[in-house]
């Protein structure tokens, strides 16, 4: 369950600006993503973030702290401050896949289908060219990883 105790917009927008999925992103268009309509949120060590099968469609963005990722409680992956997750179901509108647990005192920032109907549609285009561009990466490396085994 998150947490509440979080920082002021001001700090979590000084911590996006040194982000590389900001990177694209005026002051202005990374001020109307943390605004009123933005939901942050805390998780302690151990913290079930999602659940797979869970219905949910947001994703997450790590303002700082650690998750793993993790499938019938075996650890995938590990994702630090700057990387995100829950990008599957928030374009496909499905299922959880996997679970995702908080390793250390986690900060998230939740982008839902309301927060982006919220923003102008070149903010939306820019946060959806950001999560393109990374699940190529992933791509890339997964058939790169495929490659060397074969």
């Amino acid at each position: 369950m998150p947490q509440t105790d979080e920082p002021s917009r001001e700090e979590i927008l000084q911590i996006i600006d040194n982000m590389e999925f900001f990177a694209k992103f005026s002051p202005y268009e990374k001020k109307r993503i943390c605004g009123h309509h933005a939901s942050f949120e805390t998780y302690p060590p151990g913290g079930r973030i999602i659940i797979a099968g869970s219905r949910d469609t947001s994703f997450f963005i790590i303002i700082s702290g650690s998750v793993c990722v993790e499938k019938q409680h075996v650890g995938i992956i590990v994702l630090t401050a700057g990387e995100f997750f829950g990008e599957m179901a928030f374009l496909t509108n499905t299922p959880r896949t996997t679970d995702v647990v908080a390793m250390e005192k986690t900060l998230l920032l939740k982008i839902s289908q309301e927060l982006l109907d919220n923003l102008s549609s070149e903010i939306r285009e820019k946060i959806k060219d950001r999560i393109i561009k990374v699940l190529v990466e992933r791509l890339n490396k997964s058939t790169e990883r495929l490659r060397v085994r074969m």
